[in-house]
């Protein structure tokens, strides 16, 4: 056992450069490529075509329901569990046009001359005592305007029309009562919509119109108020004061403004002219309608879970087809490719109705179902994520709700931008407070979430939001970064152990099965004490080579595991910074145990201090390694039996570079066992002091500073004592092959166990 022959010296190096190549190489290339998802096109388009094809998809009409259930049919097709759709109750819009035969939606203007209108006389009567003289025609609604969300039809007939200007709060003020006005307004986004509703109707306005410099063909628009951080329907909000005196709330052209306008100027010189608005707007209705909710689910293998949303439904005059339907068919291929691998998470799927209406389906659900917001690691949210760079629309922008989500998707990006997408640009913007859309619901509750959509184009929510204006190559970009942020926050790991233990299920619970696993890992140290107390002979080739076994495992593990790991994950600057305190604390640790090269002038005296001096760099390294065993097992009892036979594997050679030197120093083989033993008495200490005194504000952070310290501290102990006590030895052939065997064998044992 005392003596290596250089045959067997040159097999066992010859075998550990293989087996260190091949783990770094493969540890290199599981690292290295991100997971590749093949996303398919053409099915996104599919779905994309179907669902624009139902056509406007109101909440609560039979096209929201037709789409709910294609959804829950193409869930079901992919192979998710616990599909179902669910139905609530919101206040909702919606708009009825007449019979061809009646009267349709529409209104118009015309110049008269007369009598004024009298506050309180029967409705239209002012009219019959007036004639035409000028004209807009029958202005078509959709065409020249469109109702509001939660608009009106209550109003009395022959409105003088007036203009409002902005419609701020000194405008309101100036112009007083308001009876039996059409006011118009130039909106311009400084007030909200809702506000602008109030003031109208406090004042007795009878028609209240807004448009916008440049918008000539007329969107959609909600109109909600925030109170205490929920969206709240106008007629429910105020206390439900306004439910039932809604007044007709429309959105008009920019040409059909300048006519009002005209018919205005033309009227303010001759006070028997009066430029007067009237239509049929009784299609408009507000009431309790029913969203609907579809969702299905993939496992997870672990705990947590991620929910990727979208809204379905529509405003009332447009098919949809960028918002949402490619938000929708975006969220099916995720759901698809998403199917295929394996995750911890659970991965959520949902899709929305009230989306349209204020994000009234996805906040119900939320107030609804209260535990999910304990359940929920990260919400992200699709909606109108269509990119077109050769229209100047190629920018993708993503609101995050805090820096630690913002960073995962700028790493997500990086993973699929880089790979081409000329002209496409993704923006991550720090929104939790300003952003809109259903992921504010989740926000609102403290829910990590992020919002993707795509720039606001002339179309969104019109009658033009048309297959036409999808750029259907665009559609592959969102998809492909989501599912690389997925995969990464929910648990699929590139790096994954191939040898995986079963979860020790309700062993989490206390501190008994931390304690015992720790103490058995740092008890693994005397097994290399035991192993260099069974050899008959430590002669120099075995005191060489088992010398330079330690230093390969310690440098492998200090150099590229406690520090070069823990750097790419939490930043080089204060990793490095605690690698180089560990360093400068042992180096300081020396001098004060007084050891002076001069006074150690025997050959075993300088073994015996090095293996000292190890076995102080070990304890201390081995406390953090518990107090991260006691961590993982707070995440899963799975988690840390596998963590633990890692550090129990690698604990034995590092009980081999205790016992070694010591026994060889003269300290005898009993000594020198107990002495290595007693260096993993820390391990357990530490998963202790990180269950019973750290507790939950224990960060990964924290453990990584504190393994680069002991990273630290293990480099300088094999440069400064295990390698020239090696080369001491004159067998520096031993010594080589005993450093790569040692680092073959720890970086195998980092492969297959994680």
């Amino acid at each position: 056992m005392g003596y290596i022959s250089e045959h067997s010296l040159s097999i066992v190096g010859v075998l550990s450069t293989l087996v260190l190549l091949s783990s770094f190489t493969y540890g290199f290339l599981l690292e290295e490529d991100s997971i590749s998802f093949a996303v398919d096109e053409e099915s996104i388009v599919g779905d994309v075509e179907q669902i624009t094809s139902f056509g406007p998809r109101v909440t609560g009409s039979g096209e929201e329901l037709i789409v709910a259930q294609y959804i829950s049919d193409r869930f079901s097709e992919i192979g998710l569990v616990n599909i179902e759709i669910q139905e609530y109750q919101i206040t909702g819009s919606w708009f009825v046009d007449a019979e061809p035969e009646d009267h349709q939606i529409l209104m118009h203007a015309q110049l008269e001359q007369g009598t004024q209108n009298v506050p309180g006389i029967p409705d239209g009567s002012a009219g019959t005592a007036r004639i035409e003289i000028d004209s807009s025609g029958d202005l078509l609604h959709g065409d020249k305007f469109t109702f509001l969300g939660y608009s009106g039809s209550t109003h009395k007939h022959d409105n003088i029309l007036t203009d409002l200007g902005r419609g701020t709060v000194s405008d309101f003020s100036a112009a007083g009562d308001l009876t039996d006005l059409a006011i118009i307004i130039n909106y311009d986004n400084q007030r909200s919509l809702a506000e602008i509703y109030k003031n109208s109707i406090d004042q007795n306005a009878a028609v209240v119109m807004i448009y916008s410099d440049g918008v000539e063909n007329p969107p959609f628009m909600t109109v909600t108020v925030n109170e205490s951080g929920r969206n709240v329907p106008f007629p429910d909000a105020y206390d439900g004061q306004y439910a039932d005196i809604l007044i007709p709330f429309i959105y008009i052209s920019e040409s059909t403004a300048f006519l009002f306008q005209d018919f205005i100027d033309r009227a303010s010189d001759d006070s028997t002219i009066y430029p007067v608005l009237d239509g049929f707007w009784e299609g408009s209705n507000v009431g309790i309608r029913t969203a609907r909710i579809v969702s299905g689910e993939i496992p997870g293998s672990g705990e947590g879970e991620i929910i990727i949303g979208a809204h379905h439904d529509s405003s009332y005059i447009s098919p949809g087809a960028v918002n949402n339907a490619v938000g929708i068919a975006q969220l099916i291929e995720i759901a698809t490719r998403l199917s295929e691998i394996n995750m911890d998470s659970t991965v959520k799927f949902m899709t929305w109705g009230g989306g349209e209406l204020g994000s009234l389906g996805s906040q119900k659900f939320l107030e609804e179902n209260p535990d999910v917001s304990g359940d929920v690691d990260l919400y992200i949210n699709l909606d109108s994520t269509n990119l077109n760079p050769t229209l100047g629309l190629g920018e993708l922008s993503v609101d995050s709700s805090d820096d630690d989500i913002g960073k995962a998707v700028k790493n997500a990006r990086s993973r699929v931008i880089s790979n081409g997408w000329e002209g496409y640009s993704v923006t991550v913007k720090d929104s939790h407070e300003t952003g809109q859309g259903d992921y504010q619901s989740f926000n609102s509750l403290g829910i990590k979430s992020a919002g993707f959509y795509g720039a606001e184009t002339s179309q969104n929510n019109r009658q033009t939001d048309t297959l036409e204006i999808v750029n259907y190559e665009g559609l592959v970009l969102p998809t492909e970064i989501i599912l690389q942020l997925v995969s990464m926050e929910g648990g699929y790991n590139h790096d994954s152990p191939i040898i995986k233990v079963e979860a020790l299920e309700g062993q989490s619970e206390t501190w008994v099965f931390p304690f015992t696993i720790a103490l058995m890992a740092g008890l693994s140290t005397g097994i290399g004490g035991l192993i260099v107390m069974a050899l008959r002979e430590i002669s120099r080739e075995v005191m060489a080579f088992t010398l330079g076994m330690a230093a390969g495992v310690m440098l492998l593990i200090s150099i590229f595991d406690l520090w070069l790991e823990r750097a790419f994950e939490f930043g080089f600057l204060w990793i490095s910074f605690s690698f180089i305190l560990g360093a400068a604390m042992i180096v300081n640790l020396n001098r004060i145990l007084g050891k002076n090269e001069d006074e150690l002038n025997t050959e075993q005296q300088r073994l015996y201090q090095s293996g000292i001096f190890t076995a102080i760099a070990l304890g201390i390294h081995n406390f953090p390694e518990g107090l991260a065993i006691g961590v993982a097992v707070l995440e899963s009892a799975q988690y840390g039996l596998v963590l633990m036979v890692a550090i129990a594997l690698h604990n034995i050679p590092e009980g081999i570079a205790v016992a070694a030197p010591i026994q060889a120093g003269g300290g005898g083989r009993l000594k020198a066992t107990l002495i290595a033993l007693a260096t993993g008495l820390t391990e357990p200490l530490g998963a202790l002091f990180a269950l019973l005194v750290l507790g939950s504000f224990l960060t990964p952070l924290m453990v990584g500073l504190s393994l680069a310290f002991v990273g630290g501290i293990m480099a300088v102990v094999s440069f400064t004592e295990l390698i020239p006590q090696a080369l001491a030895q004159n067998r520096n052939r031993h010594m080589v092959v005993g450093m790569v065997f040692g680092a073959a064998l720890m970086q195998l044992s980092l492969l297959l166990l994680g």
